[in-house]
């Protein structure tokens, strides 16, 4: 197999004669420092052979390696290659045809995952939209029982209240007792009167809690909603 310095010893007679083609330091020996200038105007120094195509040769040099076709070489140096015009244009097309077939498959993956990733997208955000939904009915049940306890304590405090005055105008009232329903007390009972008042206390602070509570749950409510009928509208 040709080594380098015979590579060179016929580059130098066919490629590069003349001394502005291949040129040496006269300090040195010939094969140590090789310049080729190409048609193109490019200089390789220090340059070698490292690979031969149908059309063109790869070479190392001083500053890396570099891909050279035939046609900007000069004639002689074609001649020495065997520069095939026709051949490396057949396998510059074939070269061509498969990278363009090699895009052609990338493209396709490529579709193939933006629809893969389209598609887990959408269900994603119809399983974040359910989620959401069943977020607003929670809300709307929790909201209604609210609502119901609220209106229970309301009776109650209002039916309380109504004894309490009733007690101090010197009347029999209806109160509960510790078996679960009201029963009749006697006039101007103080007892009575107390744990009325205790009673009117307690359950309008109670009251005033489940008043709260349901502002809060009507505020979670509507945020929810207008979240859903984002989601709902960006997803269409």
């Amino acid at each position: 197999m040709m080594n380098h310095t015979a590579h060179f010893a016929v580059l130098a007679a066919l490629l590069f004669a003349g001394s502005t083609a291949f040129a040496a330091d006269s300090s040195k020996n010939k094969e140590e420092t090789r310049t080729i200038t190409l048609k193109s105007g490019k200089v390789l120094q220090d340059a070698y052979i490292l690979d031969k195509k149908p059309n063109g040769v790869t070479f190392g040099y001083k500053d890396g390696a570099a891909f050279v076709r035939y046609s900007d070489m000069p004639t002689a140096a074609q001649k020495y290659f065997n520069y095939d015009e026709e051949e490396a244009a057949s396998y510059e097309k074939k070269i061509d045809s498969q990278k363009a077939a090699n895009k052609k498959a990338a493209d396709q993956q490529k579709a193939k995952e933006q629809k893969q990733k389209a598609e887990r997208d959408k269900r994603n955000k119809e399983r974040q939209i359910n989620q959401q939904e069943q977020k607003v009915r929670r809300l709307e049940l929790e909201l209604e029982e609210a609502k119901k306890q609220l209106s229970n304590s309301e009776k109650t405090v209002s039916q309380d209240r109504n004894a309490l005055v009733s007690t101090l105008n010197g009347n029999q009232v209806s109160i509960d007792n510790p078996w679960g329903f009201r029963t009749k007390t006697s006039r101007n009972n103080g007892a009575v009167r107390n744990k009325l008042m205790n009673e009117v206390d307690s359950l309008s602070f109670k009251r005033d809690n489940q008043a709260q509570e349901v502002i809060n749950l009507q505020l979670k409510l509507e945020s929810a909603q207008k979240t859903l009928e984002k989601m709902k509208a960006d997803n269409n």
